[in-house]
């Protein structure tokens, strides 16, 4: 059982998308299941034809709306920032400084409606007070009455405190997996006073809340919060790529490309040439004394309807992408300086290609034994597999998404170690596949033809092993979502069997050298302040050679 939570400002077309054949017609039969004075037959709206989606909606909109219209609360969406309202300039200057104090009496009414966001060092609009959460079932569980659904509507409200504050609520069913808890956060108090309400802890207590309703209806236990998702579209994105016919988001786009950008690099200096390479936009930040602070990261074909790029921070792409937790990566692995062999064109030699991939291969294998025998922290091996599996899908189908792509994507949250973000003891063997995707991505492109078919198809091989081995110890563990995520990444990998039993005759495996020192920190960049631009737009330039772009 799933519950998430999203907030909003208009009571009136939630209830009307509850209660209507949704976005794609997937709607059948909107009823209302529970409400919150026991007797939600009383607020089901009346029929006004034979059609399965012809309500009157105006009485139940009426009393959800009547509690925020009389506390004087807006009934539609309000501006995103202040500007061009009365005062806005004033107004705005003291949000900036006021911290938690209450607003003056001679403050205007919109002034309630935003705050002050540090972070964004901006105005911002405050959470909408209508709190809309859907509450689904796996598929394989079995299908609820609307009796049972109504208790399972009255325990979540109780677990977030929203019923006992007065505030109204009702759940809509229109499926069998599922319903929809709406909600108007606004408390009457029983002298009569209405103040809106914030539940406390909301999302921890709906985690803890469904996992009891799991065990009493013996439906398929889910995990607790273990702070390993990673972050997911907005509904905007997902809609603006598919207007675009984008197959993916912006931000899922740059989550994969920075990734695989800060796995094949070493440094600062070679981080920001590889943004360069993959046309993506950055933006730094600095503190008083030159040192970089932060970087945001942008798509060229992602703007605004004003045309200005939208930018992303590391840290709202993934927890690991924040600049400090990059330079941490950079710091605690040996950089790569063995030269490779190339051509006159500077390529990479076939012969170069294969020795990479071949040692690749054997730290791979050796990593799994580790896991095997108990030898290394499981945590660091699977972060730094994760580096070697985007360096390999980087180099081998570029920014075009196949296979490799794909198995990158599944295998994202196997790599993350549940209420930390990077492991705390990183191993000689982790330090090592580290060491390994960085000489990957410095063959450049990997074609995959001939002889190096046959090598590169014992890598992958190794790498389902390897995966298998973390997958094992995740389910060991009771970590579920990392298992899972494991298994459909060995599903997902392009296995070829009889090729990989092919390299051993073309190519002799090298040992594994075993790092017997501690690598030199990576030095941070420090810049006079205005000496280096805050924003790089790259030049374009035409695609690499025998790579295919989308």
């Amino acid at each position: 059982m799933i519950a998430k939570v999203v907030t909003g400002w208009r009571p009136a077309g939630l209830i009307a998308y509850l209660l209507g054949p949704g976005e794609h017609e997937e709607h059948r039969n909107p009823r209302v299941v529970a409400s919150w004075d026991g007797a939600p037959a009383f607020h089901e709206p009346p029929k006004t034809g034979p059609g399965e989606f012809d309500f009157d909606l105006r009485e139940l909109i009426g009393v959800m709306q009547e509690l925020p219209k009389e506390l004087g609360l807006p009934l539609a969406n309000p501006a995103p920032t202040p500007e061009g309202l009365p005062n806005a300039q004033e107004w705005m200057q003291w949000l900036r400084i006021a911290g938690r104090r209450k607003p003056p009496s001679l403050a205007p009414d919109w002034l309630k409606l935003y705050r002050y966001d540090p972070k964004a060092q901006a105005i911002v609009l405050k959470d909408g007070y209508v709190w809309h959460c859907p509450v689904r079932l796996h598929p394989d569980d079995p299908v609820l009455s609307d009796k049972q659904w109504e208790h399972v509507a009255q325990r979540l409200m109780d677990a977030t405190e929203i019923h006992q504050a007065g505030c109204r609520w009702i759940a809509v069913r229109h499926a069998d997996d599922h319903i929809h808890l709406m909600a108007v956060l606004v408390a009457q108090h029983e002298s009569g006073r209405l103040t809106r309400f914030s539940p406390p802890f909301y999302k921890t207590r709906l985690r803890e809340a469904c996992q009891e309703l799991e065990r009493e209806f013996g439906l398929t236990p889910t995990p607790g919060i273990d702070r390993t998702a990673a972050k997911q579209p907005t509904r905007g994105e997902i809609s603006k790529a598919n207007r675009n016919r984008r197959p993916e988001t912006a931000r899922s786009e740059l989550h994969r490309l920075i990734s695989q950008a800060a796995a094949s690099t070493h440094g600062p200096d070679r981080f920001f040439a590889k943004l360069d390479e993959l046309q993506i936009n950055y933006r730094l930040s600095y503190t008083a004394t030159g040192r970089i602070r932060g970087c945001a990261y942008a798509m060229r074909f992602d703007q605004t309807r004003g045309g200005e790029l939208v930018w992303f921070g590391g840290g709202k792409l993934a927890a690991d992408l924040t600049w400090p937790k990059l330079l941490a990566r950079w710091t605690s692995s040996p950089a790569t300086d063995t030269p490779i062999e190339r051509t006159n064109d500077g390529r990479s030699t076939p012969h170069a290609r294969q020795d990479v991939l071949a040692e690749a291969t054997a730290v791979v294998d050796a990593a799994a034994a580790a896991i095997r025998a108990e030898q290394e922290d499981p945590d660091g091996i699977a972060h730094a597999a994760g580096e070697l599996l985007g360096t390999l899908a980087l180099g081998k189908e570029y920014r075009t998404p196949g296979p490799l792509t794909t198995a990158l994507d599944y295998y994202d949250r196997a790599a993350r170690s549940p209420h930390r973000v990077l492991a705390h003891d990183l191993g000689p063997l982790a330090r090592e596949l580290r060491r390994a995707a960085r000489k990957l991505a410095a063959i450049g492109a990997i074609h995959g033809r001939g002889s190096e078919r046959f090598v590169l198809a014992a890598l992958v091989l190794a790498l389902a092993g390897l995966v298998a081995e973390i997958c094992a110890w995740q389910q060991a563990n009771a970590r579920i979502h990392q298992a899972a995520a494991a298994e459909r990444t060995i599903n997902a990998l392009p296995i070829d069997r009889a090729a990989a039993a092919r390299a051993a005759t073309v190519h002799a495996r090298r040992p594994t050298p075993i790092p017997q020192a501690s690598p030199e920190p990576v030095a941070q960049r420090r810049y006079a302040p205005g000496s280096r631009p805050a924003v790089h737009t790259p030049a374009y330039k035409p695609p690499p050679p025998n790579r295919r772009t989308r």
